[in-house]
């Protein structure tokens, strides 16, 4: 992989996500990190961004942050999920010093040819795939798992349209039925250290207990790991209950 582009709407599954790229970060020739809003508003998210990135100096030289707070999006205050300042209330805010750039002109500097990993409500994303075909992971929607939000999956409720247009264009999408897998459920797992994607694990876990929910299952990151690992997954053309078919992906077990 060369040049990356990740769509996140900064919570803490979206952290989780971005640390386990970032971890691998010398994969990456470039990576475009574009905050925007869902679990949290955008202003939140951009925020969030800046100060998970600032976790990861070595990788600032190759990362790009790409503005979209003037753009008119939908978001929730998710806090029961992501905690008071939408990422775990695990950081102190913090602004590194990175290449920034607004998202219309970035639009414009786009080949086709970056991956593209779409970890929230695919507003933003839709723009890229109208212009070129990009290489696309999408995390959002569901088959057979019941909704998570208002009858639908929390990313493909925020914008019903964007979803059905972008997630049959995209090569994966990691839906709450890849997710919700007994491998993938947090609470099973031995999670020591004291780094920072140990500490949003725990945190996630922390969380669903507190909100009553019988297991935890870090939907972004799973969507990173895709991206990382393809191989652990296979796909399947399926039709959702709200008519959209796309390639759903299956962990391999």
């Amino acid at each position: 992989m060369h040049h990356l582009i990740v769509f996140g709407d900064y919570g803490l599954d979206d952290a989780a996500a971005t640390v386990s790229l970032l971890k691998q970060g010398e994969r990456f020739d470039r990576i475009d990190i574009v905050p925007i809003g869902g679990n949290v508003p955008t202003q939140v998210s951009h925020r969030n961004a800046l100060t998970l990135l600032a976790q990861f100096p070595r990788c600032l030289p190759k990362i790009r942050v790409v503005d979209t707070r003037e753009v008119a999006q939908p978001s929730e205050y998710l806090a029961d999920i992501h905690g008071t300042d939408g990422m775990g209330d695990l950081l102190k805010p913090v602004v590194p010093t990175v290449d920034r750039v607004d998202y219309t002109p970035w639009l414009d500097t786009l080949t086709g040819e970056e991956r593209v990993l779409s970890l929230g409500p695919m507003t933003l994303v839709r723009p890229l795939m109208e212009r070129h075909s990009h290489p696309l992971v999408v995390m959002g929607g569901c088959i057979h798992t019941p909704p998570n939000f208002r009858g639908y999956e929390f990313n493909h409720c925020l914008n019903k349209e964007a979803f059905a247009f972008c997630a049959p264009l995209a090569q994966a999408v990691i839906t709450l039925d890849t997710c919700r897998v007994p491998s993938l459920n947090v609470r099973e797992w031995d999670v020591t250290g004291d780094d920072l994607y140990a500490a949003i694990l725990r945190r996630d876990v922390a969380l669903s207990y507190q909100r009553g929910e019988d297991g935890c299952y870090v939907w972004d990151d799973v969507a990173a790991h895709y991206m990382l690992t393809p191989e652990r997954f296979t796909t399947v053309t399926e039709t959702d209950p709200h008519g959209v078919t796309y390639a759903h992906a299956k962990l391999i077990e």
